[in-house]
């Protein structure tokens, strides 16, 4: 049977009344001396509107619990999110399509498709787009969002005509639901076959994330102040959405940035604008705030004043990491997944334990060794899985016949934790054997800060593996490509006693030089697509295999 508290706006609602005058959002106002102010009193009249606006909108549509109504917003604003949640508290399920993944209408179209989408709200501003709806034979039925100022003017109307007690949002307002029902659905941010991956997420798994993977993990006591996070790109992103619901059940703010990836005078600004104490970015951008740390004090101090930094989707360069725990900077790393929310977290601490991977308290990860015969020696890795029955284990189409839901991920177990070596496709197999490429590519990054922007390791199938580099200086001619070639392989000539022969790049010829912004990235974390890269440089890949 369903019951309105196992959703997780129950979580959220004592919230309005316990912390009505302080803030809870700061939207960005397009400068970096800017952000709105909106309180938990206005959040509360704002959700309300929202709910009375689609409550009325799909009535027509005579939509049954748990049908799927998709979103194709912008992701820059506060009112996309209050739509989303609010079509959830009529016991519907929100399907997020990011502004920045999704470009074809068609493409969205075929997604909402195979959830079974009974209705679109779109964006106004995402049209006209390049597509063509009549190629799906039943497209849903389409609305508009309600924006800022249409809630705001609702709100106005109802205090006018003296009807306040309409604005508030209570238990009574929320449906009743399941814990195995699905609260919202993401997708993933690389492609199948051409297509993401719809990602559910269940009430129970939002509440297990609610609960205790954000709060009791990261959101610990600041004396006499309120949590102040920031946005980790879109609104309409998980790891957003996750953090605000968080958030709010603890009484802290949201202050929204830019874009995901947080420049310095941004990041400066919302320190000394909206108060800052809590920084949760990417390892990638994290490392580009610690090198302007090192030579500008301004910036190191308001890193050090943050009462917890927080990254994940990627690692920071060793040396990064290093510079921040020598200078007190309070780093955790956290690792999760779309499907399953945040699974383990680092500690606090300068000491070299403190740094690994523990499961967060709460949650119950499995880790099951992978492929012995490749993890020779000591370097045996696991698998992080979750096992069907938990609560943060997705819905059973997503469970494996063995009763785990497998995320891909590898580790290396190291005292009583963990360390993250990347996804099962970091591991590339040649045909003399499996390749460490994640190594290969810290290698480069250390001894090659001064000269290589990024790396990336390819040769799946092929004799030996290969480097593509983006180099510092642009447009090289070939003499200097071939002589910053030579220079890697001198550098890392040290460094690679760990790795099997097959595994060493020994040859400055198996290395290609390109400019920057030439190696394939995902849009949002900005991570390196290996097998996109290597689609993309396959001419020049041949021929050096066909010379060797």
């Amino acid at each position: 049977m369903g019951d309105s508290a196992n959703h997780y706006l129950s979580l959220v609602i004592p919230a309005l009344d316990r912390h009505a005058d302080d803030l809870v959002f700061r939207p960005y106002l397009g400068r970096n001396d800017g952000w709105g102010r909106v309180t938990y009193r206005e959040l509360e009249h704002r959700l309300a509107v929202t709910h009375a606006y689609w409550l009325r909108t799909l009535a027509p549509l005579q939509l049954n619990p748990c049908d799927v109504v998709g979103f194709w917003l912008t992701g820059r604003k506060f009112s996309d999110m209050l739509n989303h949640i609010a079509v959830a508290s009529l016991g519907y399920t929100p399907q997020l399509f990011g502004s920045g993944d999704f470009t074809d209408i068609s493409v969205i179209y075929e997604l909402l498709a195979k959830s079974g989408g009974k209705a679109l709200v779109i964006e106004p501003s995402q049209l006209p787009v390049n597509s063509s709806p009549d190629a799906i034979q039943v497209p849903p039925s389409h609305f508009v969002p309600m924006d800022d100022a249409g809630m705001l003017a609702a709100i106005a109307e109802l205090k006018a005509a003296g009807r306040e007690d309409e604005l508030k949002f209570r238990q009574q307002s929320v449906a009743a639901v399941r814990r195995d029902d699905i609260a919202a659905m993401f997708h993933s941010s690389g492609t199948t076959g051409g297509m993401p991956k719809i990602i559910p997420n269940t009430y129970k798994m939002l509440e297990a994330v609610i609960d205790h993977k954000v709060i009791t993990a990261g959101l610990s006591y600041i004396p006499g102040a309120q949590h102040v996070i920031n946005t980790i790109g879109s609104t309409a992103h998980v790891a957003s959405f996750h953090i605000f619901l968080a958030l709010m059940r603890a009484g802290g703010c949201m202050v929204q940035t830019s874009s995901t990836a947080i420049g310095v005078d941004e990041f400066m600004s919302m320190s000394r604008v909206c108060g800052l104490n809590h920084l949760v970015t990417f390892g990638t951008y994290l490392s580009a705030l610690i090198r302007a740390a090192r030579t500008d004090e301004s910036v190191k101090g308001a890193l050090q004043s943050l009462h917890q930094i927080s990254y994940t989707g990627t690692s920071m360069h060793k040396e990064d990491e290093e510079w921040a725990h020598v200078h007190n900077l309070k780093v955790v790393t956290s690792y999760g997944t779309t499907e399953t929310g945040p699974l383990l977290r680092s500690r606090h601490g300068a000491d070299a334990s403190s740094r690994l991977l523990r499961p967060i308290p709460g949650t119950n990860p499995a880790f099951l060794p992978y492929d012995r015969d490749t993890s020779q020696g000591d370097r045996q890795l696991y698998e992080i899985v979750v096992a069907e029955g938990e609560d943060d284990c997705p819905p059973p189409p997503l469970v494996s016949s063995d009763g785990y839901y497998h995320t891909g991920d590898l580790l290396e177990k190291v005292d009583d934790g963990y360390v993250y070596r990347g996804r099962i496709g970091d591991w590339i197999k040649t045909v003399e054997g499996f390749v460490d490429t994640k190594t290969i590519e810290d290698t480069v990054r250390k001894t090659c800060a001064d000269i290589v922007h990024d790396v990336v390791v390819v040769g799946t199938g092929q004799k030996f593996p290969c480097l593509i580099v983006e180099a510092v200086q642009p447009r090289l001619g070939e003499d200097a490509r071939r002589s910053l070639a030579n220079t890697i392989v001198k550098r890392m000539a040290e460094h690679p006693t760990r790795l099997f022969p097959h595994e060493r790049i020994q040859d400055p010829h198996r290395i290609i030089v390109v400019d920057q912004g030439k190696l394939v990235r995902t849009q949002n974390k900005g991570n390196v697509r290996r097998p996109a890269t290597e689609a993309a440089f396959r001419a020049e890949l041949l021929a050096i295999y066909d010379a060797a």
